[in-house]
C-alpha cells in the first residue's frame, strides 16, 4: 500500500512539473500583472484559509499527510536547490516562469503547514521554532506575493526638470516628483575604462548624490540608481536613473529580522538533555 501511495505521489509530482513546463511553452511567462494589489491580498487570504483546511485534515488526508511528512522536506530542500540554479544561470533573474512559480508556491506551503505542527508541544509555544519558520516564511513570501508590486522604470535626466519615466516595456509613467541633473563626475583610468560615476541630482529640491551600485534613498519603498551617462546630439550631458519601487521590501526585512532571532536563539540556547522537543516528520 505505501509503495502504491509513493509511486502515485511521484507521478502526480511529474504531471504538474510536465504541466507548467507546457503551460511556460504554450503561454510563456507566468502572468503576475493580474495579481497586483489588492489581487494578491485576496490570493494569500484564500491560500491560508486553503491551508487551514489541509492541517485540519492531517490526520485523514494523503495530500496533508504528504505535505507534513519528510518526503516534503526533502523535495523542498531540491526545489530550492534546483531555483537557485535557474536563476542564478539567468542573465537577468525572473521569478516569472510557470515552474519557479509552482516550485516557490510548493515551499512556501509546506513551510506553512510545518510551522502549524511545531507551534507548540507539552512545554508551551516553540518560540525560537516559530520565530525561525515564521521569519523564512515572510522572507520568501514578501518577494513572491509581492513581485507584482514590485515596479522598475528608467529615466533619462538633463539640466532640465523631468518626470516622464519608462517602465522596461517602454510604458511611460508619470513621478510624483521632478528630477533634474546639477553636476555629474565621470572619472577614467589610463586605458578609458571609467572607475568613477557620480551623478549630483536634484531631486524634488533635494540635492543628492547618486553613485554607481550606491543609490540614494528616497524611501524606504524606492530606490534611485545610477545606471549611465550619454550625451544628446547637441553635445549636452544626460544621466540614465533606475527608480526601483519595493512595497513589500519592508516585510521582507521583518522576516530576515525574526529569522537571525529564531536562529541566534536556538543557537543561544543550545542542546538540552533529556527533553523531547522534535517534531517528527513521518505522515
Amino acid at each position: 500500500m505505501l509503495k502504491r501511495q509513493n509511486i502515485l505521489t511521484i507521478t502526480v509530482i511529474a504531471l504538474i512539473a510536465v504541466a507548467m513546463v507546457v503551460m511556460e511553452l504554450l503561454v510563456g511567462s507566468f502572468p503576475t500583472d493580474i495579481f497586483r494589489f489588492p489581487i494578491n491580498i485576496l490570493c494569500i487570504a484564500l491560500w491560508l484559509a486553503l491551508l487551514g483546511i489541509v492541517y485540519k485534515q492531517r490526520t485523514t488526508s494523503y495530500v496533508a499527510r504528504f505535505m507534513l511528512s519528510s518526503h516534503a522536506v526533502w523535495l523542498s530542500f531540491a526545489l530550492v536547490a534546483i531555483v537557485g540554479i535557474f536563476l542564478g544561470l539567468e542573465r537577468e533573474p525572473s521569478s516569472d516562469s510557470w515552474p519557479v512559480v509552482a516550485a516557490i508556491l510548493f515551499i512556501l506551503s509546506h513551510l506553512v503547514l510545518i510551522t502549524l505542527r511545531g507551534w507548540s508541544n507539552a512545554q508551551g509555544v516553540r518560540w525560537r521554532f516559530v520565530l525561525l519558520h515564521l521569519g523564512l516564511i515572510l522572507a520568501l513570501g514578501a518577494g513572491f506575493w509581492g513581485a507584482p508590486d514590485r515596479e522598475q522604470l528608467r529615466i533619462a535626466v538633463d539640466t532640465k526638470p523631468s518626470d516622464e519615466a519608462y517602465t522596461m516595456e517602454g510604458k511611460m509613467r508619470l513621478l510624483d516628483y521632478t528630477l533634474r541633473l546639477e553636476d555629474y563626475d565621470v572619472r577614467y583610468d589610463d586605458s578609458g575604462v571609467p572607475q568613477h560615476y557620480e551623478a549630483i541630482v536634484d531631486v524634488d529640491g533635494r540635492r543628492e548624490s547618486i553613485r554607481v551600485n550606491h543609490p540614494y534613498n528616497r524611501s524606504w519603498q524606492e530606490k534611485i540608481y545610477l545606471i549611465n551617462f550619454g550625451r544628446s546630439s547637441s553635445g549636452d550631458v544626460y544621466c540614465i536613473l533606475e527608480i526601483v519601487r519595493e512595497p513589500w521590501q519592508w516585510l521582507s526585512t521583518a522576516g530576515i529580522v525574526m529569522l537571525i532571532a529564531g536562529a541566534l536563539g536556538m543557537f543561544l540556547r543550545g542542546p538540552r538533555r533529556g527533553v523531547n522537543d522534535k517534531t517528527t516528520c513521518r505522515p
